[in-house]
């Protein structure tokens, strides 16, 4: 039984968090081009409009209302792919999206299979940051939950150095790797991305973004996996997630 209207509608943003696109491949982490078209086109058709990172944040933030049917989507780790099949597409709708980039990949490039590989520094510089806009993953893609406090400040110090010497257009706004947060010293991490400049930090969660945000430093996305059908991608995107429980 299908328990998703037990569900409250969310009201606020919807963040959509992807990862890969790969032509007959529909996991956890990776959808098909075909798919994300489905559920793209599926969007237009509903009235949705796309918008920047600055434009979204604007909202988030209290400085601008939140007028009409808008989402923001974002895809994590900077695989090639997304430049190869999710970058035309954004060009096709007039559509923006925010890709947070793991640091490291700016400055080593290694080789990995064909479906893992990350964009390069030059393909990053070859992006219109007029509809992407770059941000912030992790130096290593380090699990910040599990780390201590002082290596995650020096992940983000790293982070900030590589990105500011890499000659980028880019964003000082995180989403944290595997979506984890430290427990007990939260409000220090927080503090210490505060006195950094970084303007705010996106989770998992699983819920439609409160806007204004109530802490700009765990704002809520929707995971999107290639197994949802448009049915649950309805639901995701109203709903945040499939589940009561």
């Amino acid at each position: 039984m299908n328990w998703s209207w037990l569900l409250p509608h969310g009201k606020g943003i919807p963040v959509l968090m992807y990862h890969k696109v790969w032509p007959g491949i529909n996991d956890d982490l990776t959808i098909t081009p075909e798919k994300l078209r489905e559920q793209w086109s599926y969007l237009k058709q509903e009235g949705y409009r796309a918008i920047s990172l600055p434009e979204y944040l604007d909202i988030a933030t209290g400085q601008k209302p939140n007028k009409g049917k808008v989402l923001l989507i974002t895809f994590d780790d900077g695989y090639q792919n997304n430049l190869t099949y999710a970058y035309p597409l954004l060009q096709e709708l007039g559509w923006k999206a925010t890709f947070f980039i793991i640091a490291e990949t700016l400055i080593v490039e290694k080789r990995e299979i064909e479906i893992e590989q990350k964009m390069t520094l030059q393909e990053l510089r070859s992006l219109d940051p007029t509809i992407i806009q770059l941000a912030m993953h992790g130096y290593q893609h380090e699990d910040m939950g599990k780390l201590p406090l002082e290596d995650s400040r020096q992940a983000l110090v790293n982070t900030i150095r590589t990105f500011d010497n890499s000659g980028l257009e880019w964003h000082r706004v995180l989403a944290y790797p595997f979506g984890s947060r430290p427990g007990a010293h939260f409000h220090m991490l927080k503090a210490i991305m505060k006195d950094m400049g970084i303007m705010a930090a996106f989770r998992i969660g699983n819920k439609v973004s409160n806007v204004p945000a109530g802490d700009v430093y765990e704002i809520k996305r929707i995971d999107i996996r290639g197994t949802d059908t448009i049915f649950d991608f309805k639901v995701k995107l109203s709903k945040g997630k499939l589940k009561p429980f």
